[in-house]
């Protein structure tokens, strides 16, 4: 805003000077005004980065004990599974009990193909 009444004849000097510090006073109110809210949106933000941050700790928690609970079942799969044989136990891996079971299956087959061919 340009002051071109001040120099102006009947020019009142004093009205000229409380308007422009009534500008002043009212543009010094709206600064302050949206320091206020841009404060309280800080805050607001610092407080959900807060949540959020605590969020991301929790999930990082139960991934890791999912990542455990993962290597836990991957080494159990691995160990030796018991097999009772009448007075004991034998001991096999995964693949020597599968391959076990296809061999009893292969003479399960046999004994009822031996078996069908001999009720003529």
């Amino acid at each position: 805003m340009v002051q071109n009444n001040i120099t102006q004849p009947g020019g009142n000097a004093a009205s000229v000077i409380e308007t422009v510090l009534q500008e002043l006073w009212e543009k010094a109110q709206r600064a302050a005004d949206l320091i206020r809210e841009l404060r309280a949106e800080n805050n607001a933000l610092k407080h959900r980065l807060t949540e959020l941050e605590a969020t991301v700790q929790e999930q990082q928690a139960l991934l890791t004990q999912k990542d455990n609970k993962v290597k836990e079942l991957q080494e159990k799969s691995g160990i030796l599974a018991s097999v009772d044989v009448g007075d004991g136990l034998l001991y096999l891996s995964p693949d020597e009990r599968e391959a076990l079971e296809r061999q009893i299956g292969d003479l399960i087959s046999r004994i009822n193909a031996h078996l069908g061919s001999g009720d003529r």
